[in-house]
């Protein structure tokens, strides 16, 4: 079952966001103990409206556990969705100059997947095509034209999953060092 993720579900999820954020290597996973990461990750979801707010999020249950999501907004709100990590008073002390994702992902018109994770004991059900396949209905009724993504370069796994779901690799990005390309499918 996929429905709207709620403030309920931030701990777990903040899970799953940590090891996305772990992959990228960001600096606040970088420099800061993973119990703080998870600590001011969990709390983003639930205030400030911050890009990985819970309520850009969909989840998907298995027998009512939260077995992975979606998260994904409208490509002209990624600044401003940025910035607003700046109204969030954390709890936690933590080691980082800006914000964690400072640098621009997402094309002006798209609605933009950031992020989409399953847990493992999950992986291999396809889950994660149809939060995606979700998505494409969910990118219609709000009036996109394109979903999007970034796909890491060296993630030959997840590329032939977009591909096989539609999508078309469209131009190179660096990403927090790495090589991704830019995804598209017109819905």
């Amino acid at each position: 079952m996929i429905r709207p993720a709620q403030k309920h579900d931030a701990k777990k999820l903040s899970e799953l966001m940590y090891i996305i954020w772990h992959d990228m290597e960001l600096p606040i996973v970088v420099n800061n103990d993973k119990d703080t990461v998870l600590k001011v990750i969990e709390q983003s979801m639930v205030e400030g409206n911050y890009r990985n707010h819970f309520k850009h999020i969909h989840i998907f249950e298995v027998e009512g556990e939260l077995a992975g999501f979606i998260n994904c907004y409208a490509g002209d709100d990624e600044l401003q969705l940025e910035k607003n990590w700046h109204d969030i008073h954390f709890d936690q002390s933590f080691i980082l100059a800006g914000t964690p994702l400072s640098e621009q992902e997402a094309e002006s018109g798209d609605l933009y997947i950031e992020s989409i994770a399953v847990f493992s004991e999950f992986r291999g059900r396809g889950i994660a095509s149809k939060l995606i396949d979700y998505t494409f209905n969910h990118a219609k009724s709000l009036g996109f034209n394109q979903v999007s993504l970034n796909c890491e370069v060296d993630n030959e796994g997840a590329m032939k999953l977009y591909q096989k779901l539609g999508f078309e690799p469209s131009h190179d990005k660096i990403l927090s060092g790495h090589d991704y390309k830019y995804m598209v499918k017109a819905v």
